[in-house]
């Protein structure tokens, strides 16, 4: 394993930060939440918003996992086209989810804008681009499928995806008016903030290390101190702390990194997306572009850091600026990053009660903004009253994915031998 210092942009350029001491004595609550990410900080508004007394612990710091390192597009549905999803699970489920995640970012932004969240957020759309005609195929189905349920996407041609993007190396983008960006971190810190405000009770570096269930009421003990309430939300995503009966189940991972660069010149700045819009391409081994408010342009794809492979990602995002933006002619990286995606076998997220009172959610599949800030205020309403029917899914077990293990090392292993290929 090469040594590797993660160095988080977002972590840097984090204006709104709330920093929580840790919990340090007994107390009780309507609601106790696992998980300081964008699920759980939006339960926890969600709840005190309602007036439930409500105590958050978070193991580490707000937005520590992958709210924090994610590249910050508020994007609508999940990778899957909506027919996939209807293939996978069935067509009242399927329609169902796909009318809830259309409607998520607009959670979001109306969060933002409530709250007065400074998180350099930008809702002017994300454009899904292609340099190839089956990737191109791939949009025009993506577009015609939303249209059946009643979404217009704008699906640009050569010169209007030139203009948005300010590069040829893509042909054909959809452009969708529904999502935007955000800077992620902010966001979480943003939602803690607001959850503050409520009244809701936030601890950091308060890991759960024992859960005991009595009389109708459950114990969480931390290290210096406990919780007792009535409900339990649990919602720790792909960083789980531990593995026990009552967290979600381990999944397949995918791994993200991020690489940002130096704040680009005005000239620079002229060409590379020049009205800020963020991108991603069709590739099954894809790559994200987009600038933060400093104008650092920030390339993404699939990958850690951390690995004896792991040179090639940064060779490749070298390669990969200058084949785009050649203006950009020598990259020099100031930071670098990288999170899990927990993915499950279907590529839906699971939701579940695996215990009288306790809920959880997991498997977002890199789709984690507007999904977890939406399911957070439901899962917040159904421990208020119970009615599983809030939810889009339907409720499941805890059982866990086959070849966890194989599946994410294949993912990792394929990456890293794609981003050596002189064109990839």
């Amino acid at each position: 394993m090469t040594h590797f210092v993660q160095k988080n942009l977002w972590e840097d350029t984090c204006p709104n930060r709330l920093e929580r001491p840790t919990l340090s004595q007994n107390v009780t609550c309507d609601v106790a939440i696992i998980g300081g990410g964008f699920t759980g900080l939006s339960a926890a508004l969600h709840l005190a918003k309602q007036g439930k007394k409500v105590t958050l612990l978070e193991a580490r710091t707000f937005g520590y996992g992958g709210s924090g390192r994610n590249v910050g597009l508020v994007n609508a549905g999940l990778w899957l086209k909506p027919y996939e999803i209807i293939d996978r699970i069935g067509q009242d489920q399927g329609t169902a989810l796909i009318k809830y995640l259309s409607d998520a970012p607009a959670t979001v932004y109306d969060l933002i804008n409530e709250y007065d969240i400074e998180c350099e957020s930008k809702k002017i759309g994300t454009l899904h681009c292609t340099a190839d005609d089956k990737g191109e195929k791939d949009l025009k189905e993506r577009r015609a499928q939303w249209a059946d349920f009643g979404v217009s996407l704008d699906l640009l041609n050569a010169g209007e995806t030139q203009a948005l993007t300010g590069t040829s190396e893509y042909h054909t983008a959809l452009h969708d008016m529904r999502a935007g960006t955000v800077q992620p971190l902010a966001y979480a810190h943003g939602l803690a903030r607001a959850a503050l405000q409520e009244g809701a009770d936030l601890y950091e570096q308060s890991e759960v290390t024992n859960v005991q269930s009595q009389n109708g009421k459950w114990t969480l003990r931390t290290d210096k101190g406990s919780v007792i309430a009535d409900k339990v939300i649990s919602v720790t995503g792909g960083y789980n702390a531990r593995q026990t009966d009552w967290i979600a189940p381990d999944t397949s991972s995918l791994y993200y990194f991020q690489l940002a660069t130096e704040p680009l010149t005005q000239e620079q700045l002229t060409y590379v997306l020049p009205q800020k819009h963020s991108l991603w391409d069709t590739k099954s081994v894809l790559t994200s572009f987009r600038l933060n408010d400093e104008g650092r342009l920030i390339i993404g794809s699939v990958g850690k850091l951390d690995h004896i492979l792991s040179c090639a990602h940064q060779r490749w995002a070298k390669r990969k600026i200058k084949a785009v933006y050649p203006i950009v002619k020598d990259p020099i990286f100031t930071h670098e990053w990288y999170g899990r995606i927990a993915m499950t076998s279907n590529n839906i997220p699971r939701i579940s009660e695996p215990n009288p009172n306790w809920l959880t959610i997991w498997g977002y599949n890199g789709r984690g903004i507007a999904p977890g800030t939406a399911f957070g205020r439901t899962l917040a309403q159904i421990a208020i009253d119970g009615d599983h029917r809030h939810s889009p899914l339907t409720f499941g077990g805890l059982k866990k994915d086959a070849f966890t293990g194989i599946q994410s090392l294949a993912i990792e292993t394929g990456a890293s031998l794609y981003h050596m290929l002189p064109n990839s």
